[in-house]
């Protein structure tokens, strides 16, 4: 199963602290559901005024994304995605990598 999690980890473009924690397959619906964590990181850049922040989140948002075909499956992503709290006052989620350009992945939630 850690395997199965580390493919499905590297397939998403996914690298620490980002992983893969849990899958459900629904064959007769032909839908993957997957769970996304982050584990703390040591810091994290400021989008606003560049400064290094810590990786502990002020709070989570719970976020749930949708791809129409991957890995031919329909596939809903859920994770809790962090909001880091910077000292110049700017609060922010930490960066998705699937929601990257091209990555077909579309924010429902």
């Amino acid at each position: 199963m850690i395997e199965q999690m580390a493919i499905l980890s590297a397939t998403l473009g996914l690298s620490p602290p980002w992983q893969v924690t849990g899958a459900t397959f629904a064959k007769e619906s032909n839908r993957l559901d997957l769970n996304i964590e982050y584990a703390e990181a040591s810091s994290v850049n400021c989008p606003i005024c560049g400064k290094a922040c810590s990786g502990v989140p002020a709070e989570t948002t719970a976020e749930t994304w949708y791809h129409e075909d991957f890995f031919r499956y329909t596939t809903y992503l859920h994770a809790k995605v962090p909001v880091i709290a910077c000292c110049c006052g700017c609060r922010f989620p930490v960066e998705r990598p699937w929601s990257r350009v091209g990555s077909k992945f579309s924010r429902v939630s």
